[in-house]
């Protein structure tokens, strides 16, 4: 595999694209940190790890195209919409009579926990399978294909069908950007990790908490190194984040690739603690794919991942003024 992801793109100084499979689903949260159970009403929101990290990538210069399916109805629409709102492309099937995944989010504080409760059960999402989508024609000149575990956990077809669109872009040619991001509430440990094994061989850059990679040792601890030697991965990118006080997190991003490492610091008042890890494989992504340097590249992911906490919802805003120069993107379109 190469050593970064810009060996594989079109060789064009272009925004590289950057395309994304995966599902999309309502999020529903009662406002004013009210528990579920006593809530008057719900904020709708838009969310979706895949969808988020393109929504992220847009807005830092990157072209970026989303492939999933929706059901044929206002919510799809409203899915289908939202991507389009933020510049991203998208290629969809549309499903009569599906039904969109939907997820229901308490916020906590301290020292009452946020809780997740998800209705995605067949879902339309959950209907996709190999053979679907012409991903030639998706892949073509794109410089990455973005994909994470959590679509890997709708089911057996639907990890199918990630196996195809990574197996494919590798073979195009086309980088592979995998995010493991398990979710406890969707599958167990041990399904989650063989479902990974399947795909980080096609993969060149993986982003992974912890947790995650002790998955891939069956529970125990493993060095980035030997994580990076087993998959043959171009570049491994851990984002662990500390408690320092309640509300107030310490984050760092810590990036193997060729030989070589870098950290990324910030920290981080959480008013919402969703899509901080999509935002930081994006800032990542931003900067990795036009060669930025590793340190540069380390830093733009903790950054973002930081000020996601700081909104609510799980769609980022790139922030404008003084001091946000670390989430800049570098390329000029």
């Amino acid at each position: 595999m190469t050593e970064t992801m810009a060996g594989r793109s079109n060789g064009t100084q272009a925004a590289p694209l950057v395309v994304g499979f995966g599902e999309a689903l309502i999020r529903l949260c009662p406002a004013g940190f009210a528990p579920l159970e006593h809530a008057g009403h719900l904020d709708v929101e838009v969310g979706g790890s895949e969808l988020n990290t393109l929504v992220a990538l847009s807005q830092l210069g990157c072209r970026t195209r989303w492939v999933s399916r929706l059901p044929d109805n206002a919510l799809g629409r409203r899915v289908a919409g939202h991507a389009r709102r933020y510049g991203v492309d998208v290629e969809l099937i549309w499903e009569a009579d599906g039904r969109i995944g939907l997820y229901f989010v308490e916020q906590g504080v301290a020292p009452r926990h946020t809780q997740v409760l998800y209705d995605r059960g067949d879902s339309s999402a959950s209907h996709l399978t190999p053979g679907q989508f012409d991903w030639g024609r998706l892949l073509e000149g794109a410089g990455a294909l973005h994909c994470s575990g959590i679509t890997c956990a709708l089911g057996a077809s639907a990890a199918d069908a990630v196996v195809e669109a990574v197996e494919t872009a590798a073979a195009a040619g086309v980088a592979v950007s995998f995010d493991l991001n398990y979710r406890s509430r969707l599958w167990t440990p041990e399904a989650a990790a063989a479902a990974f094994r399947r795909v980080l061989p096609f993969v060149d850059v993986c982003f992974a908490s912890p947790y995650d990679l002790r998955l891939l040792a069956d529970g125990s601890e493993v060095s980035p190194g030997r994580v990076l030697a087993t998959y043959d991965l171009a570049a491994l990118v851990v984002r662990r984040q500390v408690e320092a006080e309640p509300g107030r997190l310490h984050i760092e991003v810590a990036v193997t690739a060729g030989g070589r490492s870098a950290v990324g610091k910030a920290e981080a008042t959480v008013l919402d603690a969703f899509g901080a890890g999509d935002v930081a494989a994006a800032g990542f992504l931003s900067e990795y794919l036009v060669d930025a340097p590793l340190e540069e590249a380390a830093t733009a992911a903790a950054r973002a991942s930081a000020h996601m906490y700081t909104i609510p919802g799980d769609t980022w805003v790139r922030p404008q003024g003084p001091g946000t120069e670390g989430l800049s993107h570098r390329i000029v379109r």
